[in-house]
């Protein structure tokens, strides 16, 4: 009987483990995606003009505010340790430590909510830099970065002048606009300067402090009971720095005002996607809970059922004692 017991419970850790090394794997392909997609689509080649002042910034990106890899590492990094914080948090207020089910539903839980964050962060990242390679904008210190060769730009206007034979067309585009072939400046730094729209800063903060806000709220049980204003103030934090992050890509003219207004909208669509596909509504019972299918359920329910067993101990004992009390009175009587 023993072996049996071991057995069922070696087999529902294997499954659990599976499900949980399944969905990593589909999160990891989405990453390959993304970089590849990155790596080697070829960005759309927008004509530009040479007196377009909103892309006549000077270049700041060695001293921008926000960088990329530190911004990335660091938000998956303090989210993932504010997730398993709140997870261990929870289970000891709830006294869900003492068995081994128990152990199984905190694991299951803290990988569901880390899972969805670097989901919502890869998804909003995908998407992103396959729209920044058709719109193929350019940043707001391309000409910077371009270091136009006017000698190729007076070849192109004599080789116009001599094909339409000098005649002047107001507002005629070839007359006017001109392609990179006349930037001297580095290929690879001039590709990354046609990835302007939309920004993929603004769409990272705001899915990671989306999906953090939700998370929280949940986790609070914000739409519960007596809700108090310092709950409120803590689930709001994570917006605070989401906001910060797309002002900081203006300053620095990395991006225009609607590359991450673009982008913030992107990353707040996805991270509330994202959230509600992991957990149910903030209005459910048990919204902070992810949701399971049948067979984890069955397997991590430890709580629910210690919590029925407990009951049905205590009904047995009520109804022993009034029994016992009724047996007593008629003695009493006589």
């Amino acid at each position: 009987m023993a072996n049996k017991t071991d057995n069922e419970r070696y087999i529902k850790i294997a499954v659990i483990i599976g499900v949980m090394i399944i969905d990593w794997l589909f999160v990891y392909a989405i990453y390959r995606i993304k970089n590849e997609l990155y790596a080697r689509a070829t960005v759309f080649e927008r004509q530009f003009s040479i007196f377009d002042e909103s892309i006549s910034h000077p270049y700041m990106k060695p001293t921008e505010r926000i960088k990329w890899y530190p911004l990335l590492h660091k938000t998956l990094t303090y989210t993932s340790i504010i997730i398993v914080v709140i997870e261990i948090g929870k289970k000891l207020v709830k006294r869900q430590y003492k068995n081994w089910n128990c152990l199984l539903r905190f694991l299951y839980d803290t990988n569901q909510a880390i899972l969805g964050l670097f989901l919502a962060y890869l998804i909003t990242n995908l998407f992103s830099d396959y729209i920044k390679n058709f719109a193929g904008r350019y940043r707001p210190d391309f000409l910077t970065v371009c270091d136009v060769d006017f000698e190729k730009v007076k070849e192109q206007l004599a080789e116009f002048d001599s094909k339409y034979n000098g005649t002047v067309i107001e507002n005629f585009g070839p007359r006017k606009m001109f392609n990179t072939t006349i930037c001297r400046g580095d290929k690879s730094d001039i590709s990354e300067e046609q990835k302007s729209f939309p920004s993929g800063h603004a769409s990272f903060a705001f899915t990671t402090m989306t999906y953090l806000t939700l998370y929280l709220a949940g986790q609070f049980r914000l739409m519960h009971g007596i809700s108090r204003v310092w709950k409120y103030f803590i689930v709001c934090c994570p917006l605070f720095f989401a906001t910060y992050v797309p002002f900081s890509r203006l300053m620095d003219y990395r991006h225009h005002w609607q590359d991450v207004t673009v982008g913030s909208l992107i990353g707040l669509i996805f991270g509330i996607t994202v959230y509600y596909i992991i957990y149910p509504k903030l209005r459910d019972e048990d919204c902070d809970t992810p949701h399971t299918f049948r067979f984890i359920n069955d397997c991590c329910c430890c709580f629910k059922k210690q919590k029925e067993k407990i009951d049905e101990v205590e009904e047995d004992d009520v109804v022993e004692e009034q029994a016992a009390t009724s047996n007593e009175k008629p003695e009493q009587m006589v």
